[in-house]
């Protein structure tokens, strides 16, 4: 039986390779979106190498205190959730979640040992993010939904979860906690379900790599509708594309957005000539001109006509085979060496890697060291190993790598592998400046004294 496991995250930062999760939370329902189980709630202790962003931390209320007196270790969380997205015929879905939440769940399996890819598709899994549906909705089919808050700094529609809740009479007590988050999104989407049943249907069966390649046709270069935030106006967040080219063993298909001026020669600035880049397999919205009706055509500014006789048009104008080169002369250049912690996209495991990462997960931790020295394919994952050992059980280590971890957490504290990555001094400056801000609430000061008192901790059992 097919079932949705909707899930979200609250996190330390906002680099989804580096930063930490704080807090998740999921709940199962069935596919006409019937909760099924209890909810699933868990916290993620820090351990001493990181230093979260006192910015986070405000958003969301969340401490380092409250996750390592509630939590369990980063790989104890990363593989309890996991499993619930892995139970098989699992759709995991989220809201605005492929970008950065399904990003940070990688970056978290990838650090912990786990394959950071098989639970979208393994066992009949996939995933799903429905925040381009609701954008859509609003475009296409906005009939039955409030959508009434608009965006202080763009004056355009706004489509966060708390505002949306709040237009449609939804409650939402405690935004920024991952389970009060998660019970909103289940009711956004029930409220399109609802209202909007044939629109939800199409976006749930049209959201894999093979329906939008099918869609993004660039044999026939049949245009369709593009939905993303990246068009975001006071019209809406739906254009018409012109599919050209995909790019040889990747998922990105390029197109011509059919609103913008056809370019009269690429090579001067091509990225700026109205070319969208598309990744088939972050579950965009696409459909066929065909959904636009009178009224869509009229909210949008744009009729089916005269989109299909511009892309006509572009065709003969655009030189396809000049744009690939030059879509070829930009990706090259060799990546930069980085830490293994995050560089979960400059390879992938080899098979014999992942045979040995899963029969190292399941020693105790005491053994996982002396299992995998050695025998790795790839040199990163030694230190993966290393790491995710020392962070997760300190206490199995030697006390030869106890002095090793000791060193390795000054290192991070001192100089962080990321330019976001904030260094002992700059956290606690930041913590200090924040706190005397005159525009920090009295509970935002309680926050941060316990940030502080955090920072100095760790201050004091590492680097002194």
């Amino acid at each position: 039986m097919k079932t949705f496991l909707w899930y979200d995250l609250e996190t330390f930062g906002l680099n989804p390779r580096y930063d930490r999760i704080a807090q998740v939370a999921a709940i199962r329902t069935d596919m006409d979106l019937n909760i099924i189980g209890e909810p699933l709630l868990l916290y993620s202790r820090l351990s001493p190498d990181y230093l979260p962003s006192p910015g986070a931390c405000l958003v969301t209320g969340i401490t380092p205190q409250l996750v390592n007196e509630k939590g369990i270790p980063e790989c104890e969380m990363i593989s309890r959730i996991r499993k619930e997205m892995m139970e098989p015929n699992t759709i995991t879905v989220g809201y605005n979640s492929i970008r950065f939440d399904d990003e940070c769940i990688r970056s978290t399996l990838y650090r912990n040992l786990f394959d950071p890819y098989e639970r979208e598709y393994k066992n009949g899994c996939s995933r799903w993010d429905i925040i381009n549906l609701v954008r859509a909705t609003k475009d296409l089919r906005p009939e039955g939904i409030n959508f009434l808050t608009k965006n202080e700094e763009m004056g355009t529609t706004s489509f966060k979860l708390t505002d949306l809740t709040k237009d449609n009479n939804i409650s939402q007590i405690g935004a920024h906690d991952a389970l009060v988050d998660v019970y909103a999104t289940i009711e956004i989407a029930k409220l399109i379900k609802t209202k909007q049943e044939k629109l939800f249907k199409w976006a749930l069966n049209n959201r894999g790599k093979i329906q939008v390649d099918r869609i993004c046709d660039t044999l026939r270069h049949t245009p369709f509708l593009h939905t993303s935030a990246m068009y975001a106006s006071e019209r809406g967040n739906t254009h018409p594309l012109l599919p050209l080219f995909k790019k040889d063993k990747s998922n990105d298909v390029y197109c011509f957005d059919l609103l913008h001026d056809i370019p009269a020669n690429l090579s001067l600035n091509y990225e700026e000539s109205g070319i969208v880049k598309l990744t088939i397999n972050r579950c965009p919205f696409v459909a066929p001109l065909s959904v636009l009706n009178i009224d869509a055509e009229n909210r949008l500014g744009y009729k089916k006509d005269d989109i299909n006789k511009k892309a006509h048009q572009a065709l003969k104008q655009i030189d396809i085979n000049v744009l690939k080169e030059l879509v070829s002369a930009s990706n090259k250049g060799e990546r930069d060496i980085k830490d293994p912690d995050i560089s979960i996209y400059d390879s992938f495991p080899t098979e014999h890697d992942k045979a040995l990462l899963e029969s190292i997960r399941a020693l105790e931790p005491q053994e996982r060291l002396s299992k995998g020295e050695h025998l790795f394919d790839e040199d990163k994952y030694h230190k993966l190993l290393w790491r995710s050992v020392a962070r997760n059980y300190p206490r199995s280590l030697s006390n030869e790598d106890l002095l090793k971890w000791k060193n390795f957490c000054a290192l991070r504290l001192l100089s962080p592998p990321t330019p976001d990555g904030m260094n002992i001094e700059g956290y606690l400056r930041s913590v200090d400046e924040l706190f005397n801000s005159l525009d920090t609430s009295p509970r935002e000061k309680q926050i941060l004294l316990k940030l502080k008192e955090y920072g100095l901790l760790l201050k004091t059992r590492v680097l002194d």
